[in-house]
């Protein structure tokens, strides 16, 4: 099983879009898998579950109820720990590892993959959310602020690394999100982030799609959509590198 977090320091990037869809397309490509919402803003959960009314993510934390109570099948091979607004209430620091019960469960339990949705920021649930993960995959739009960025969250990543004794912890990549190919400065920006990030940028992109957001209305991936957008095909091969980047055989 692997775990890997979807993140940025800032917010505004679609992380919760690219949670949403590439957890989807694992599915579809024949993986169990579950999401987990970090974020207080809960995004993700309100994709699945409107009425955020129910256990959540704190409610397991704080005990009052088990994980098996919070877990909700969106789909078969397809689940959610719903988010809490209140989850800056648990008190993380000491207990960084709060999160490491969830995936020793799930791993029981036969799932593939764990995607955690973080938080716009370091702070506690967040660093929590690292030391839990195998994987980080970094989400960055091709704006000279958001590409700024990732030096310092690199560098910040080394650090829990180091702090936390978490050797394990691997960047899986960056992926360049919402990029219009009509701009001019869209591909110098995505030039220069594969000069100076290298093999760490992942060769497919997300394209700026008025889909994605229509299906984030509709509480749906984008491949549930009624009409066939392009982005389908981008999320699936992104998936696809995902995969191969972590050894993981498609047997789908």
């Amino acid at each position: 099983m692997k775990t890997i977090s979807i993140a940025n320091r800032k917010g505004g990037v679609g992380k919760t879009s690219l949670s949403v869809n590439l957890s989807y397309e694992l599915k579809f490509l024949g993986f169990k898998v579950v999401m987990m919402d970090l974020d207080c803003q809960c995004d993700l959960t309100k994709v699945y579950q409107p009425d955020t009314a129910g256990p959540n993510i704190l409610d397991v934390l704080q005990k009052k109820c088990r994980i098996a109570d919070a877990l909700i099948e969106v789909e078969e091979n397809l689940y959610l720990i719903p988010g809490s607004r209140y989850i800056s209430q648990y008190n993380f620091t000491g207990s960084e590892q709060a999160l490491l019960r969830f995936t020793k469960y799930f791993e029981k339990k036969g799932f593939d993959f764990v995607i955690l949705d973080h938080p716009p920021s370091l702070h506690d649930v967040a660093l929590a959310g690292y030391v839990a993960s195998d994987e980080v995959l970094l989400v960055c739009q091709a704006e000279s602020f958001s590409v700024q960025d990732m030096d310092q969250l690199l560098e910040d990543l080394n650090v829990i690394k180091e702090t936390f004794n978490h050797p394990e912890l691997h960047v899986l990549g960056i992926a360049m999100n919402r990029i219009d190919n009509r701009r001019k400065l869209t591909n110098t920006i995505l030039n220069k982030c594969r000069s100076v990030f290298r093999k760490n940028i992942l060769q497919n992109t997300i394209s700026n799609d008025t889909a994605i957001p229509n299906s984030l209305h509709k509480n749906l991936p984008v491949r549930n959509l009624h009409w066939r957008s392009r982005t389908v095909s981008q999320f699936n091969n992104m998936a696809t590198e995902l995969l191969e980047r972590m050894g993981v055989n498609n047997e789908s």
